[in-house]
């Protein structure tokens, strides 16, 4: 007869871990592996990949395609919108650093393009108000009856279809 040597409750769960590890290490082992195969199977160049995720993180691109339709037909949309100055005073309309308007008169009808407006309301000493009371119906921005208050500095909105 065999005589099994009885080990002790100590060693016997050190071997229970001891395989468990084993088996932990081989599994992270193979993960890591079938990681690297899927990383390098989706990249064909790595560095035309890092460098697009670069570029994206540095700068990433403005998206405006309404701007950009126009601007490939090389015709700029216009839109007509009406700002009304209370009480009328000399605010200068600018659009791309081009004065536009002014609406000394208290109100006036402009034709905009899409991007940033620009009111200068500098060396005005009183609060003006101004509202957009009229837009062209395919505008998103600016709002009917949107309101820019200028304080004698420069308030800027967006003409966006």
């Amino acid at each position: 007869m065999f005589v099994r040597r009885r080990g002790s409750l100590l060693e016997w769960l050190w071997n229970i871990v001891q395989r468990g590890e084993r088996r932990i290490i081989r599994v992270m082992v193979l993960a890591s592996v079938l990681l690297l195969l899927m990383q390098l199977s989706a990249v064909r160049d790595p560095l035309d990949f890092y460098m697009t995720v670069a570029a994206k993180v540095e700068a990433p691109p403005m998206e405006l395609p309404a701007l950009a339709n126009a601007e490939r037909e090389g015709v700029a949309k216009t839109w007509q919108i009406t700002l009304k100055a209370t009480p009328a005073a000399p605010i200068r309309v600018v659009q791309n650093g081009t004065v536009i308007a002014d609406l000394a008169k208290g109100e006036q009808q402009i034709a905009v393009q899409s991007g940033q407006i620009q009111l200068d309301g500098i060396g005005v000493a009183q609060t003006i108000r101004v509202q957009v009371i009229k837009k062209d119906a395919r505008l998103l921005e600016p709002r009917h009856n949107q309101i820019i208050i200028l304080q004698g500095n420069i308030m800027n909105f967006t003409v966006k279809p």
